[in-house]
């Protein structure tokens, strides 16, 4: 992992606790009978399952992620380094939550960006 990649990572588990939302790092996902690990989860937000995330011109871009109905895959910008709340918030929403509904977080508006 490199420093970049550290960044974002530390920077979701903020946001985790901060949110009450739920991301795992790393992740293994079985596909094809094979792991693929990468770099982190978010739970719930962005496909049923969740949004498996790398970072744009780092190592976890280079992975090849699955994408289905379980999982989304993001790949994000250097601006993940450091936690801002409502930047993190505006992601989240732009992705949807997919949780049940007792779940969601008091937060969460829904709204997508575009």
């Amino acid at each position: 992992m490199t420093q970049v990649e550290a960044k974002v990572v530390a920077a979701w588990r903020e946001a985790a606790k901060d949110l009450g939302i739920q991301f795992t790092a790393p992740f293994p996902v079985e596909r094809g009978g094979r792991q693929i690990d990468t770099l982190g989860f978010v739970h719930h937000f962005g496909r049923r399952l969740g949004t498996i995330i790398s970072v744009i011109d780092e190592p976890s871009s280079l992975t090849k992620h699955p994408a289905d109905d379980d999982y989304y895959s993001s790949q994000l910008s250097e601006s993940y380094t450091r936690y801002d709340r409502q930047f993190f918030i505006d992601t989240l929403d732009d992705w949807q939550f997919w949780g049940e509904d007792s779940e969601k977080p008091s937060w969460y508006s829904g709204k997508p960006w575009s």
